[in-house]
Order: structure tokens, then sequence, then C-alpha cells
């Protein structure tokens, strides 16, 4: 809450922004107050940040420092590199007098730019974000080497245990035996069994409003001499998250806050976050609304006869699942106006409905076996049915089923996981058709009973592996 309240201020307080230039270049210098001070507060809000994914299920490998990139030469040593390569200049005069700039005019990248030039390193001798993420991806590539072709690493030390039970469930940190590094300023250190940096393949996850610097970052990578490297820096572009209207009012009534937005604003068909005007939800505060949003649909389903024991365990699960399908479904190269009330449908193509159908599936089981003794089918049990007649509707199920592989590498290969979405979304609907054309537990013809488990074996296997494994959609055992 303090550092967006500290970006809004920034616009409003002219002395607040010089200061804040002083302090930006203070903070380059390892062992000034204020370097120090950054410092604490960089890591209060990272372990923040962690306690919020956490929530989410999602963990992390290491955490690289901005401040280490500096204080052990990773910049010193890409710029005499860059200068080695003449790819950049010391401009003398004009706008960017004092200024060390990237040339980019000779690049076809940048050839339809009035102003192709970067600037890497300010008249003050700052650094620029553009020239830390330089220095950062010859790193990640392996190509960051000091003189004696060695490379120019981190050092590494623990900074936290952390243990998940499962895919798709949240991560609790300080147990278990998987270990969160860190990066240090003393290459000597090192965590044993931990090793980080030389990728064959790098993928930027940044918004598509920093492509600019990303092809900038790219083509550094190339004028150094790498182009097979270059090729394999990615960047990963997505379109903004924004807020539909209605999301909006009920941020507003759960949180007792505005936004102050005014009525045209509100007219339009998504607002547009901004931490400098205070527009915008934080990402705990968004998920505590999702998941009362989802305890009240739970609620409301059973009509008065009192909530479910483990209904917090099943918003939270439902309430991730949305998040999750949503950003999943929408292609990444359009803007993502988010709205609970669709997000949260159990019809339609929403999260919700893709672990309704897990849920489904997996229930047809559990009466299987109390009705009849009968349960899912082994893998060999199911290939014995190979050559087995079957309904083309059943069938067709199988053949969506076993293109999981296809979809998940055509999804990488076009860096659009909407594919992957739409994919579980199509067996979902598949699955919800033929659980009525082809009932199992009132079946009583024993071979057509097994076929049909065989069938639905094989979706209830493919569900949990698309939802919890690729998506990271937790099933919850009831919804």
């Amino acid at each position: 809450h303090l550092i967006e309240a500290g970006y809004g201020a920034l616009d409003l307080d002219q002395a607040l922004h010089l200061l804040h230039g002083s302090v930006v270049a203070g903070n380059a210098f390892n062992g000034h107050a204020v370097a120090r001070l950054a410092a604490a507060v960089a890591e209060g809000n990272v372990r923040c940040h962690l306690a919020t994914m956490a929530r989410l299920g999602i963990p992390y490998d290491v955490l690289p420092h901005e401040s280490d990139i500096l204080h052990l030469g990773f910049w010193s040593r890409a710029f005499e590199m860059l200068k080695e390569a003449g790819a950049i200049r010391l401009e003398e005069d004009g706008k960017n007098a004092g200024c060390w700039v990237m040339s980019l005019a000779s690049s076809p990248e940048f050839a339809d730019m009035d102003d192709p030039d970067k600037i890497l390193v300010r008249s003050n001798g700052t650094v620029t974000y553009t020239g830390k993420d330089i220095a950062y991806q010859l790193w990640k590539l392996g190509l960051l080497t000091d003189p004696d072709g060695s490379r120019h690493d981190f050092g590494y030390c623990s900074f936290a245990r952390w243990e998940r039970a499962g895919p798709a469930v949240p991560v609790r940190y300080n147990s278990g035996g998987e270990t969160l590094v860190r990066t240090t300023s003393n290459p000597g250190e090192t965590v044993p069994g931990h090793s980080f940096g030389n990728a064959e393949m790098v993928y930027n996850v940044i918004d598509v409003r920093q492509s600019y610097p990303q092809k900038v970052v790219k083509e550094a990578v190339r004028v150094l001499g790498h182009p097979e490297e270059a090729n394999s820096s990615v960047h990963f572009a997505y379109e903004m998250v924004a807020l539909t209207p209605a999301a909006v009012r009920v941020i507003e009534e759960r949180t007792e806050r505005s936004f102050g937005l005014t009525d045209e604003e509100m007219a339009k068909s998504y607002i547009e976050m901004s931490g400098r005007r205070g527009i915008g939800v934080k990402a705990d505060e968004f998920l505590d609304v999702l998941t009362d949003a989802a305890e009240d649909s739970i609620v409301d389903r059973f009509e008065g006869a009192g909530a479910p024991a483990d209904v917090a365990d099943r918003a939270r699960a439902i309430a991730v699942g949305a998040l999750r399908y949503l950003m999943a479904r929408q292609s990444r190269n359009r803007v993502l106006a988010f709205d609970f009330d669709e997000a949260l449908a159990f019809e339609g193509d929403t999260g919700p409905y893709l672990q309704y159908s897990a849920v489904r599936a997996k229930k047809i089981f559990t009466k299987l076996e109390e009705r009849r003794g009968e349960g899912r089918l082994s893998e060999d049990e199911i290939e014995k049915l190979a050559g087995v007649e079957i309904d083309d509707d059943l069938w067709e199920l199988v053949l969506q089923c076993a293109r999981r592989r296809e979809v998940v590498a055509q999804a990488v290969a076009n860096l659009e996981f909407s594919l992957l979405a739409q994919h579980v979304h199509e067996i979902a609907q598949l699955f919800h058709r033929l659980y009525h054309a082809h009932p199992v537990v009132p079946e009583e013809n024993a071979e057509k009973r097994r076929l049909r488990r065989a069938v639905f074996t094989l979706f209830d296997t493919e569900m949990k592996v698309l939802l919890e494994e690729l998506l990271g959609i937790p099933v919850p055992v009831e919804m």
C-alpha cells in the first residue's frame, strides 16, 4: 500500500520527484545508507509478494537481486563488451549529451523509428533499466563472461524453505525440503545442487508496453556476435489486465473505499488500472474479494440448508481456478477485462465449469464403487479394450483426450496458452454431453458399463493433468 501511494505522490510533488532521482542514484552504491534502506524495503516487499503467490500455488526457484547485478559489476562487464563491439557511444552534445547510447539506426527492427537510439547510461551515471536488462539477459544466456572466458555469475544463498503438497495447492514457506535461493554479492557463495543462468531459451514475461526495450535487449545480444542466442531471447508480451465497471463496483463495495472514477470513466467497457492515480486493487485484496464471492455462490446453492464445513477450502479452490482460467483463456494480445460474475459462473467458458466437470467425473466413480463395487480401470485394463466397437461420441472424447501433447506443443510454439484453455473447455463440454447420453452407474450391461468406465477414467486422468499440472487450477473435492 505504501509503495503504491508513493508512486502517486511523485507525480504531485516536484520536490519528491527530485528526491527520488537522488535516491535512485544513491541506491546504486553498496553500503550507502539509502541502499541499505532500499534493500530492507525491497526484501519486505518480496516476502509479501511470495505470500501472495503462495496462495495461488506458485513457488519460485531463485530471487535475483537487481542490486547484485550492479554490485558484482554485471553492467560494467556488459558495458565493456558493448564498447568493444562498437555498439554504444558517448554523446557529446544534443539532448543526450553525457549519456551512453546504443546505436540502433542500422537495425531493420528499428528502421521505421524517428529516434531509434536508446540511452543505457544517463548523464548522471545511473544505468537505465534497459542497460541492466541487457546485462541480466547476457547472464541468463551464459554469455556474460570475464576477459579470461569464465562466466560472470552471482553468489547464492538459501532464502527460505518451502513445500507444496501437490500441484495447484498453496505453497507453505519455512517448512519442507525445497529451497528458494536468492542471489548475493559474494560470487564465492553457493547452494549445493542449485545453479542458474546459461539457458538455451529465455522467455521474458513482460507486458506489451515493454516491447521496445525488449527489442533493444535482443539486439544487444545480436550485435555482440550471438545471433542464435538473440533468436532464443523471447519476449512473452501480453496485454494489460483491466476491470469491468461491474468489477470496480464489487471491489469498492467489499473494500469500503472508492476509486473516485467519473461517470464517463464508469461508462467505458473496462477501467485501466493506474498505480499513480490510485486506481487499482492489490493482489491479496483482489483474491479476498474473489474468494468471498465464490463462498457466497456456494452458500447460495445450498438454499439455506447451511454451508458445508469445508466451504472456505472450496471457495479458495474456485477463486483460484476462476482467476487462473480467465487469464489463460484470453489471447495474450487482447486486454483482459476482469468481471467477477463472468469468472465465477458455473456455466460457460469458465474455470468453475471445468472444475465442475472434473468433480462430476470423480463422483461417477465414487457412486460406482458404492453401488456396484467397481472403480476406475487401470491402464492395462483399458489397453485390453483396444479394438472394441465404441460409439462415435465416446470415441470423439478419447481422441480429444489424446491430443494433449499436440495442443501443448502448439501453445508453446505460438506462445498462446489460450489454445490449451480452449482444448480443456472442449473436452469438458464433450464430457458433460456424454454424462447424460452414456450413464455409467445405472447401466445394467456390464460390457457397456466397462467401456464407459474406460472412457471416463481417461477423461478423469486427463483433467487432473490439464487442470492441476498444466494450468495450475485446483480440483476441489466438492463444488
